[in-house]
């Protein structure tokens, strides 16, 4: 059942989410678009973390929990000029997951991070969302490092993230009291 707060806008308020939205850097790889998030892509966004699917991501979350989760990852936008976007199919615009990069609350550093419907695992979109994300942090950005925060039992983000070329950062690790595997990205590849 859909909130009403989980409600697209309408008239002004639409007008004005959309001039924000506007604001979002959108990336397009040759499957996908990264696009800015939409109140509508609550729905995947909350199927995902609802599920076991997010254990290593602080979850599962119950309904509230996952909404606050994606309003803080959409908030980054506004407060940190980086966050969310939806991960959606360049042809049908289906929504295939949501690509972060973000720091979010009690991150040390900003994170690229992925996270994709189940339907869309295996393929290697995450890879192609994740070197696109990592191009706009080192390019448009100009960052020169940023990290991937990955639990330990997540074999899928770990092999993903070493082939981004990205290595693992053990004393970036110890900086956490609950157990969390760093990955560093840099953008000449591996360090």
């Amino acid at each position: 059942m859909i909130r009403p707060w989980e409600m697209p806008p309408t008239g002004p308020a639409a007008a004005l989410a959309a001039r924000f939205a506007d604001r979002v850097p959108v990336l397009v790889t040759p499957r996908l678009t990264l696009r800015a998030p939409q109140v509508g892509d609550f729905q995947p966004y909350a199927v995902i973390f609802m599920s076991d699917r997010a254990a290593g991501l602080g979850g599962p979350f119950d309904r509230e929990g996952a909404w606050a989760d994606f309003c803080q990852a959409v908030a980054g936008w506004m407060l940190r000029g980086m966050g969310v976007w939806t991960i959606a199919a360049r042809t049908g615009g289906e929504v295939l997951g949501f690509g972060y990069l973000w720091q979010e609350y009690g991150d040390p550093e900003p994170e690229i991070g992925w996270v994709m419907t189940e339907a869309a695992e295996g393929m290697g979109m995450a890879r192609e969302a994740a070197e696109a994300i990592r191009a706009h942090a080192f390019g448009t950005l100009g960052m020169t490092t940023v990290v991937s925060y990955i639990d330990h039992d997540n074999d899928r983000s770990i092999a993903l993230a070493e082939r981004l070329g990205a290595v693992r950062d053990r004393e970036a690790e110890a900086a956490f009291a609950e157990p969390v595997r760093v990955y560093r990205h840099h953008p000449e590849g591996r360090a």
